[in-house]
């Protein structure tokens, strides 16, 4: 796919989300967590922020848990390299594709890390993101060195605000 037609693709993310998510990993206490991320694109690159806070049974915020920017960037094949910054000083790129899902109108992407530096344990990241309508939904697995492969860690799902 074209460079021009991917970054036509990702339009769709453009804009303010909201929601709640749910985390766990074998080596952590399982929890949950509110959700704000941005997406703009005034530069040419696709830029996003995402902010996360550990939440209470209310779904309360209790404590500031993760922040992470970067930007999406179409290469000329299609191919959409993704790059971050996040707080707990861990820097990554992932690469991969957008696609259209089974129902009309949803957006899939799917990304793989190529780098990862600032963690130590650290060994691979993989990210699921799926936009239908105002719902985005992600997931993300990683691969430590605490396990044999890569494993689930975080889902959300965000609404368009």
């Amino acid at each position: 796919m074209s460079q021009e037609k991917t970054s036509e693709r990702l339009m769709c993310l453009l804009g303010n989300w909201q929601g709640t998510g749910e985390g766990n990993f074998p080596t952590i206490d399982s929890f949950r967590y509110r959700e704000e991320l941005h997406f703009e694109n005034d530069l040419g690159p696709f830029h996003y922020e995402q902010r996360t806070w550990l939440i209470d049974g209310e779904d309360k915020p209790v404590e500031a848990s993760h922040w992470e920017s970067g930007f999406l960037i179409v290469l000329e094949d299609g191919r959409i390299r993704m790059s971050n910054a996040q707080s707990g000083g861990r820097v990554e790129v992932l690469e991969g594709f957008a696609t259209y899902g089974d129902v009309p109108g949803e957006l899939v992407l799917e990304l793989t890390s190529i780098a990862e530096a600032g963690d130590a344990r650290m060994i691979a990241t993989r990210r699921h993101i799926r936009l239908s309508g105002e719902s985005l939904d992600y997931e993300m697995g990683m691969h430590t060195d605490q396990t044999q492969e890569r494993l689930p860690h975080l889902s959300a799902r965000l609404k368009r605000v």
